[in-house]
Formats: structure tokens, sequence, C-alpha cells
């Protein structure tokens, strides 16, 4: 299971393509009047304003090399801010041998750049944004945590480890070995390095195997295979 293009809203388009193309220095895949689309390594991400309503705010994590988490806070710290948690501007997933920074962009995002000491590819260039890898992770906030649960295990995306859904915590589902996840969860959990609370609001996701799932504007989920 890889993303291969995700659709988030924001009603700050202007300020987000001002952070992510003159700040950090992304090149704009495409652009229209209402969106633009970057690329994060394999993975897609447009922002699109048609028809938002309210003020649209998501998590994502992004894989870097595995040998360049301290490279890549450097690189960061350079041009925005990190969030910070008891302190600490970076975790320690010591479970996962993975370690996390987080930082937020103008609309609210919350993002992650992951390194999966054991998983992610190595580098041995200087840290830029080609050294992002994909997309490993997509919040996915429903209202109905345990209903949209069994409709994406229909479409055999699973929970981490094969393990039991519990219908209060935040569920990694998707595919262990690739190490991809949407994070499924209810609406009222705060994300980690953030007073954001999770919170129900549109989006699209691609799939490479042609899986798309989505939440519309009613915060109505759906999922499908591509028609080929």
């Amino acid at each position: 299971m890889d993303i291969l293009n995700t659709v988030l809203k924001t009603n700050k388009l202007n300020e987000l393509k001002y952070f992510y193309k003159d700040k950090l220095g992304f090149t704009l895949e495409s652009e229209t009047t209402n969106s633009f689309k970057i690329k994060f390594g394999s993975s897609a991400i447009e922002f699109n304003s048609s028809g938002v309503k309210g003020s649209p705010y998501y998590h994502f994590a992004c894989d870097i090399p595995s040998n360049q988490f301290e490279e890549a806070k450097e690189w960061i710290k350079q041009r925005t801010d990190l969030l910070t948690e008891d302190g600490e501007d970076e975790i320690d997933f010591t479970n996962l041998s993975a370690k996390s920074l987080y930082f937020e962009d103008p609309a609210g995002n919350i993002v992650e750049f992951i390194a999966r000491l054991k998983d992610n590819p190595p580098s041995n260039q200087p840290f830029s944004l080609k050294s992002i890898q994909r997309l490993s992770e997509m919040s996915l906030v429903v209202q109905d945590k345990m209903a949209v649960a069994e409709k994406l295990k229909a479409f055999h995306i699973v929970n981490r480890d094969d393990t039991e859904i519990a219908p209060d915590s935040l569920s990694f589902m998707g595919d262990q070995k690739a190490k991809v996840f949407l994070l499924l969860t209810n609406p009222g959990r705060r994300w980690l390095f953030s007073n954001k609370i999770s919170t129900v609001f549109p989006l699209d996701i691609t799939l490479d195997s042609g899986i798309l799932i989505s939440v519309n504007d009613k915060n109505e989920f759906d999922i499908c295979k591509e028609a080929t």
C-alpha cells in the first residue's frame, strides 16, 4: 500500500503556497485558481480551496532517510519552527525503531518527518526536499471509527500488526510490511506535538492499488475501487 495522491481542503491557499514554495522550496507540480499540488517523494498532496468550509487542518507524515534525522531536523529549523512537547522538539518511538519531528504550516496542518531506522533506505546525499521518500501516514478522522474500520478491512486495509481495533484510540490502518498507514480516529483526539484536536474535514486519498478513500463535506466516508 502506497499513498499516491491526497486532496486536502484549505482556506489559506495563498499562505500555504508561499510556505511550501517560497519558504521550504517545493516545486509546484500543478496549479489552478483554487489549488496547487506538490510532491512528497513518490506521493503528492493537492491543497484545494474550492467549496471550502471552516478552517480545515490535517496530520500527515513523510518518510525521510533512516540515517538523516539530525540533518533533516537542522534543515527544517533553518526554515520554520519545530513544534515541541514537554520541552522536546523530537520523539523517539523506541518500540517502532523510529524518530520523528513535527512542524506546522500556515493552515495548521501538522507535518511530521519520520526516520524509520530499520526500514527507510539511507542516503549519502545532503538532505534536501529530494530526500523525502513518500507520505507514509495520513490522518483519517471520521464520525464512526468502528464502522469505517470494518469498511477498510473489507478492502484488506487492517490495523497495524493485525491487532484488534479499539474504539477510542488511534489506529494505524494499512500495510505493516510497507509501513504506510491511515491514522484512523474519531474526533476529539489531540495530535502529538500540537494543541490541535482531531476533527472531521473533507479529503480524498488515492492508493496505488486503485482504492479511492474520501470524506465529503457532509462528513460521510466512502471507499471504492477505481474502475479499470
